[in-house]
């Protein structure tokens, strides 16, 4: 890992396209950052990028609470059949 030391104002960049901004340093020790970087490049704070995985995979392993009607399911598809078929 490097470690940096900044001042209010003084920036970082990563690359040619990513530009980090200390914005401000508060008495209790929290820095503000501010981030330039193009559109597709994704930036999330680590907490909450982990509390997404997290619901991601319970929602993955969790039983589905709808239970479809065989009836209903079919009907559906020869609709759709139809539907495809018709010009």
């Amino acid at each position: 890992m490097l470690t940096l030391t900044r001042e209010v104002g003084q920036k970082i960049l990563i690359g040619d396209d990513i530009v980090l901004t200390v914005v401000a340093v508060s008495s209790n020790g929290r820095v503000k950052l501010g981030i330039e970087a193009p559109k597709q490049v994704r930036i999330d704070r680590e907490e909450v990028l982990d509390r997404i995985r997290r619901e991601n995979v319970d929602s993955a392993s969790a039983a589905p609470d709808v239970t479809i009607d065989a009836t209903a399911w079919a009907t559906y598809g020869a609709r759709r059949a139809n539907a495809r078929s018709k010009p």
